[in-house]
């Protein structure tokens, strides 16, 4: 078992890259890397940061920028974001629940009462799906 270095790790992704953009098949990229598709996928995983990989592309002429980080304003802006988003959806949680809620009851007392069946079930889908 081999252990690979970690430049050894970002040459090989970046030479992953490139053999998939070019259209290669995952089995023929491991089998030109010399690794086991598992590996791949593993070291894909890893927390290695990609602009070292793009940094010793750009030694071979390629020009590539690295990726910038977001700025604090914008992080903050995401987050407002994504704060409003969770409220939007603990709402319709709740409301979903209630019905629930509702729609057992209605159930509960449908059964209890068998002669009420047919106006609850009517009440329940409305007065366009009576027959």
């Amino acid at each position: 078992m081999k252990k690979h270095s970690r430049e050894e790790i970002l040459s090989k992704l970046a030479r992953a890259d490139e053999l998939a953009r070019t259209g290669n098949s995952q089995v023929d990229v491991c089998k030109a890397l010399g690794v086991s598709v598992m590996t791949l996928h593993r070291w894909r995983k890893l927390p290695l940061p990609r602009q070292e990989a793009n940094v010793s592309q750009d030694n071979a002429g390629e020009g590539v920028v690295p990726a910038r980080p977001l700025a604090m304003d914008q992080m903050r802006h995401v987050l407002e974001e994504l704060k409003l988003e969770n409220q939007r959806l603990r709402k319709i949680v709740t409301d979903l629940l209630l019905e629930k809620m509702r729609l057992e009851e209605a159930a509960v007392t449908a059964s209890s009462r068998p002669s009420e069946t047919q106006g609850v079930i009517q009440a329940l889908l409305g007065p366009a799906n009576s027959r």
